[in-house]
């Protein structure tokens, strides 16, 4: 399987959800994403062409210009402050992924996109074929490891996988809906097995699953130090659950090369795709390199006060009213990728040297930075009328101090 250490950006971007602009509400997509594929990824990049004239992709498959991308995951620390946490994704094009019979699995369509996962959810409902898409799995030595469907509680001395499929059946009709989720569907027995039976849904799409490794295990030593010492770990639109993972897919594959692809590639049922490379239907390179510059001014990574755009971190039902920041947006976006990796046709295009950049990119403020206030409140199972009311944190400190303050000025004794 091709283990992509070379992320092409991270960026609060999200051109399915919040096109031509930067998010301000965390139920768009105010949140940051590594994205990975092809150099044409920007604020309004929805178009198959405008991704197949990519002048690189960080994919190993060089015709698979596609985007993908996920959101980042974070450490949050005791005094409420963030640090990224580094992971690598890993695309699975295995054999199983389609079917062996030629013609039986359709190609993505032009301009074809799809999200899986919904980033306002925090609560798990066991029958949703959704839900059941996204697991983790904590890794550790031999046989120890164990899969959620939730960011693991406790250490993982190798680390946490997060896994997800998207759905691999289409209405053959839609290209994207209003929701981006309703033109597909999960396979009829779930999201990994089953066929495309539904008749509203009738043609099969190759099924796209993706990993990402995030490298946790370094952070275990600090966990004492932690907002939650059990459980650190946040991503980037405020879920510390899991529930609300999720990522995101555009096209941009050559037509050509993804429709050989399904009909003659079957040789490997594990995953490595140097197999139908060596049949010459793909060209596939490991070590390709393929970078942008970012088009939205704001940090992403390293220490951070807040996550990006000032999301909250919140638990089932947690409600919250905070200003919100939308950072400049900045340009010309410049592309950085091994000199043979592409050919270099958009003139910001720049080779790398040894993995350096060779030029420094100059840029100027297309779009102004601003500050909004907006309530955003996250999805889960609640009971308001006399009933229980999940609190995340902040909440329940605040609580256990009331509490304290009373006791002690009625000179209770603790």
């Amino acid at each position: 399987m091709p283990r992509l250490d070379n992320v092409l950006t991270t960026q609060r971007i999200d051109p399915i959800l919040t096109p031509g602009r930067v998010a301000t509400h965390v139920h768009s997509a105010n949140r940051a994403y590594p994205v990975l594929g092809g150099s044409s990824f920007g604020l309004n990049s929805t178009s198959s062409a405008l991704l197949r004239n990519s002048s690189c992709t960080s994919i190993p498959i060089r015709e698979d210009k596609s985007n993908y991308w996920y959101p980042q995951l974070y450490f949050q620390w005791q005094n409420g402050t963030f640090a990224h946490v580094d992971g690598n994704a890993v695309m699975i094009w295995p054999d199983y992924l389609f079917s062996d019979i030629a013609n039986s699995t359709t190609s993505f369509p032009e301009d074809f996109r799809m999200i899986s996962g919904d980033p306002n959810l925090r609560t798990f409902d066991t029958s949703s074929f959704a839900q059941q898409a996204i697991t983790f799995l904590c890794l550790k030595d031999g046989d120890a490891s164990e899969q959620f469907n939730e960011l693991p509680q406790g250490r993982c001395s190798n680390g946490v996988r997060a896994q997800i499929n998207f759905p691999s059946c289409w209405d053959g009709k839609n290209v994207d809906s209003d929701d981006h989720r309703s033109h597909v569907a999960f396979l009829s027995t779930g999201p990994d097995n089953g066929t495309c039976d539904d008749p509203a849904f009738p043609y099969t799409l190759p099924r796209i699953f993706m990993e990402v490794y995030w490298i946790t295990q370094v952070w275990d030593v600090q966990r004492p130090f932690s907002w939650t010492p059990d459980q650190p770990f946040v991503f980037a639109n405020g879920d510390p659950t899991g529930y609300g993972y999720h990522a995101d897919f555009v096209n941009g594959w050559d037509p050509t090369a993804l429709r050989n692809t399904l009909d003659k590639c079957h040789c490997d049922p594990y995953g490595d795709p140097s197999c139908c490379a060596g049949q010459g239907l793909f060209t596939f390179d490991q070590d390709t390199k393929c970078y942008i510059t970012d088009s939205i001014e704001e940090q992403t990574k390293g220490n951070l006060d807040t996550l990006p755009g000032a999301n909250p971190v919140q638990a089932p039902c947690y409600e919250a009213y905070i200003p919100t920041s939308t950072p400049a947006v900045v340009g010309p976006v410049y592309v950085y990728g091994d000199p043979d990796a592409a050919n270099p046709a958009d003139p910001t295009y720049t080779a790398l040297d040894g993995g350096a950049q060779v030029s420094t990119p100059t840029v100027s403020t297309l779009r102004a930075a601003s500050t909004t206030n907006v309530t955003q409140a996250a999805q889960g199972t609640c009971i308001f009328s006399g009933g229980v009311r999940t609190m995340d944190a902040v909440e329940w400190r605040l609580v256990r101090g009331i509490v304290i303050a009373l006791m002690v000025a009625s000179n209770c004794i603790l």
